[in-house]
């Protein structure tokens, strides 16, 4: 115990947990929310409830899924809350391109615009999950969804990523 009653292993693997979950959680606040600020400061709100739920002896059989649901359930209850400018929108791009042509990163830029404009609020949430790698399961405890839904979701999210990357069915 340190001097102020804290389990050095329960903060240390809440650090480790941190370190290794922050940006996924970062592009997953993102998809919901285009304000940084609020983005970072709900994943640190996260974390302290997640510090707070073990120090508790609360079970938490799944820590990732468990951060992105409470992180989701947050944002969306600030969005409740706060104007609606906070939220939507396009969310800026979070890693470079790898290109430093200009007319390449705009058309990149468009097309993430003209992805994110045909998606549903829930397919993006699904699709953004997925790829940071939490399984149909996961995402369903996340989402408040049946596993099924989560795959008719993806399933309907690829189908409209083609159509916008592929527009003449090439």
């Amino acid at each position: 115990m340190s001097p102020h009653g804290v389990d050095v292993e329960t903060e240390q693997a809440v650090v480790n947990l941190y370190r290794s979950q922050f940006e996924g959680l970062f592009r997953f606040a993102m998809t919901i929310t285009r304000d940084r600020a609020l983005a970072e400061d709900a994943i640190q709100d996260t974390f302290l409830r997640y510090f707070i739920a073990l120090r508790e002896d609360h079970l938490i059989r799944n820590p990732p899924a468990w951060l992105y649901r409470v992180l989701r359930n947050r944002l969306l209850d600030d969005r409740r809350r706060s104007s609606p400018e906070a939220f939507g929108g396009d969310a800026p791009q979070l890693a470079s391109n790898g290109d430093s042509c200009p007319e390449a990163a705009f058309r990149h830029e468009e097309t993430s615009a003209d992805l994110r404009a045909s998606l549903t609020g829930r397919e993006l949430e699904c699709l953004q999950l997925r790829v940071e790698g939490l399984s149909y399961r996961e995402i369903a405890s996340t989402l408040g969804i049946r596993p099924g839904t989560v795959g008719a979701l993806l399933a309907r999210a690829l189908n409209k990523s083609r159509q916008v990357l592929e527009p003449n069915g090439s």
